[in-house]
């Protein structure tokens, strides 16, 4: 048995295809719009920064020097009379104390007649040796000679190191003519992490050629064991400035070749933005503002502020 169909002409069909790829087509273009519009990216969180002020107050510029331990005065020890060394109580370094024994010398003599000026000696209170003391309290700079030499009359025997004549020596620049004076009272910083207070006592009336510095004289009290040779730091005032725009160093930017320099500064709630300053003096943690003025008020950003724009979104940390 046959059923009957019915048959489209081709135009009707194709135009029949045509409609269903277009409904398919934008049904899928309403897909895609909902879903770029859900999975859209959230804004960008601001950058998180500290602030300070600026801050009234004096700050002060200073140079560091180098300070030398020396003992302006030694005391040669020489021997009395002519003989042998027969004991050496001292070593290079060693603290004496005044009227500490440091050489017995036999004589020359004493050494000759042997056993024979023994029994005489005694009778007459005398041993043919005498003991050679030190005559100042300090350090044996060095021992010329040991236990059994022999020494002439008016041989060196041994430098002492007065301990009461250490002094530091700076070196100053002549340049500087003012910026040390005597009775001038100085921290002397020792390797050790010692402080020690000096006072300037001298100012020697020569000066190196070569380096074209003066030698200063600073004394210092109750210094303890200070090696002769040992390097020491003095920090001097170069200059200073009373009642001035003090900043941390952390708030000012500068370009490559420190010639401009910058702070960037709160001017509403989370925007900062650039404001040329020109600066004085500068130490290790702080730099002096010389221009704008600024209020007390004004916040300055010193954490999030480096390799900004001019105007920059901020969230302030409190």
């Amino acid at each position: 048995m046959k059923r009957n169909s019915t048959r489209f002409p081709f135009s009707a069909q194709r135009f029949w295809l045509a409609g269903t790829f277009a409904l398919a087509a934008l049904a899928f273009s309403g897909c895609g719009q909902k879903k770029s519009t859900s999975t859209a990216e959230p804004s960008t969180p601001l950058p998180e920064v500290q602030v300070t002020h600026v801050r009234q107050g004096a700050i002060q510029q200073t140079v560091q020097l180098n300070a030398t331990a020396v003992f302006r005065r030694q005391h040669v020890l020489k021997s009395p009379v002519t003989g042998y060394v027969v004991k050496s109580f001292a070593e290079p370094g060693q603290m004496v104390q005044k009227g500490d024994p440091v050489f017995v010398i036999e004589t020359k003599e004493s050494r000759a007649l042997g056993n024979s000026l023994d029994s005489l000696n005694r009778k007459l209170g005398l041993s043919g040796r005498m003991t050679i003391r030190a005559s100042v309290s300090g350090y044996v700079a060095a021992i010329s000679h040991q236990t059994g030499d022999f020494v002439p009359e008016g041989e060196p025997l041994a430098t002492l190191n007065d301990r009461n004549s250490m002094v530091f020596i700076l070196n100053v620049p002549v340049e500087w003519p003012t910026i040390i004076h005597n009775g001038m009272q100085l921290p002397v910083r020792l390797p050790d992490g010692r402080t020690l207070t000096g006072v300037v006592t001298e100012t020697l009336p020569s000066v190196d050629q070569a380096a074209q510095t003066r030698q200063v004289i600073i004394r210092v009290q109750k210094a303890g064991v200070v090696p002769e040779g040992l390097i020491a730091k003095v920090s001097l005032a170069q200059s200073e400035n009373e009642n001035t725009q003090v900043l941390p160093k952390a708030a000012v930017l500068a370009n490559e070749t420190e010639t401009n320099f910058w702070v960037m500064k709160l001017t509403e709630k989370e925007t900062a933005v650039k404001v040329p300053v020109t600066t004085g003096i500068q130490t290790a943690d702080s730099v002096e503002i010389l221009t704008p003025t600024f209020r007390p008020s004004d916040e300055i950003l010193t954490t999030g502020n480096y390799g900004v724009p001019d105007t920059l979104n901020v969230k302030v940390i409190r």
